[in-house]
C-alpha cells in the first residue's frame, strides 16, 4: 500500500509539473507566435538557436554543471515538455492499479534469449558508455555531426540519470522480485527504460525516424524486457519512458537539424486562432 499511495504521489506530481511547464511557458507566448506566424519560406529565422547550441552546448564535460543546472530549469518549465509529463503522469497512474496482478501472473523470468539480452542492452554501463563512444569517435574523426550527436547522448543520459534515481531515491518502492545484481536500487522509475528512451529520442530527433523507430522499438523491447523479468512493475517503465523522452527532448530542444512543427495564436477577426507551421531548420 506504501508502494501505491509513493507513486500515485509521483505521478500526480508530474501532472502537476506538465501543468506548471504550460503556465510557465506562457510567457514566452509572444515568441512562440512571431515564429509560428513567419512564412515557411524564411529558412534563416530559426538558425539562431542552432548556432548558439553548436558550440556551447557540444562541450559535454567541459560545460556539465552549467548545461545540468540549465537542462533540469528546462525539463519542468518549458511547453515542450509538458504534454510528455501530461501523457506519462497519466500512463502511470493508469497502469498502476494493474502492476502487482499482470507481475504475480508472469512466469519465472528467463535466464537468456531476447528479454535477457534486452535487459543487458538497456542498462546504464551500456548506454552511457555507447554516448561517450560516440562523442569520442566524432572529437577524433573530427567528424562535426556525430560528435554534436555524441554531446546531446552524453548530456542527456546524465540528465536522465539524474532524475531517474532521485525518483528512486524518494519514491523507495520495492522491486516484484529481489534482484541479484548488487547494484540494483529501487523499482520506480525503470532506470533501463529511461536510459534506452533517451538514446531514442536522441537518435530519432537528429536522424529522423528512419533511425528513430527502430531505435524506439529497441526501447520498446528493453522496457518490456524488464517487467518481463520481474524487476520492474508496468508503471515503473512506464514512467522511465516519460523521463528518458522528456530529458532527450530538453537536451535536443533548438538545435536539432529537419522539420518540425510551430504553433502558435495568431490574432483573426472577431477571436484568436491557432495557426500550425512546418519549418525547416538548419
Amino acid at each position: 500500500m506504501t508502494d501505491v499511495r509513493r507513486v500515485s504521489a509521483a505521478g500526480l506530481l508530474v501532472l502537476a509539473c506538465s501543468a506548471v511547464a504550460t503556465a510557465q511557458a506562457g510567457s514566452a507566448g509572444n515568441s512562440a507566435s512571431a515564429e509560428a506566424t513567419a512564412p515557411a519560406s524564411s529558412p534563416g529565422a530559426p538558425a539562431a538557436p542552432a548556432a548558439a547550441g553548436t558550440d556551447a552546448n557540444d562541450k559535454p564535460f567541459a560545460r556539465l554543471f552549467p548545461n545540468l543546472l540549465t537542462d533540469l530549469r528546462q525539463l519542468v518549465s518549458t511547453k515542450d515538455n509538458a504534454i510528455t509529463w501530461a501523457i506519462g503522469g497519466a500512463g502511470t497512474l493508469a497502469l498502476l492499479p494493474f502492476d502487482h496482478e499482470v507481475s504475480d501472473g508472469l512466469s519465472d523470468p528467463s535466464s537468456g534469449g531476447v528479454m535477457h539480452a534486452g535487459t543487458v542492452f538497456g542498462s546504464g554501463y551500456v548506454q552511457a558508455g555507447a554516448a561517450v563512444a560516440t562523442y569520442a569517435v566524432g572529437r577524433l574523426t573530427h567528424h562535426k555531426p556525430t560528435a554534436h550527436i555524441g554531446a546531446d547522448l552524453v548530456r542527456s543520459q546524465i540528465l536522465t540519470g539524474l532524475v531517474t534515481h532521485g525518483v528512486k531515491l524518494a519514491v523507495r518502492r520495492d522491486r516484484p522480485q529481489a534482484s541479484d545484481d548488487s547494484t540494483a536500487t529501487f523499482s520506480f522509475p525503470s532506470a533501463h527504460s529511461s536510459a534506452t528512451w533517451t538514446s531514442a529520442t536522441v537518435l530519432w530527433r537528429h536522424l529522423g525516424w528512419k533511425v528513430g523507430i527502430p531505435a524506439a522499438a529497441v526501447a520498446t523491447l528493453v522496457s518490456a524486457s524488464r517487467v518481463e523479468q520481474r524487476q520492474h512493475f508496468m508503471s515503473d517503465v512506464a514512467f522511465g519512458a516519460a523521463i528518458g523522452i522528456a530529458s532527450a527532448r530538453t537536451v535536443t530542444m533548438g538545435h536539432v537539424s529537419g522539420r518540425r512543427v510551430t504553433i502558435g495564436p495568431q490574432a483573426v477577426p472577431r477571436g484568436v486562432a491557432l495557426m500550425a507551421t512546418l519549418v525547416d531548420s538548419p
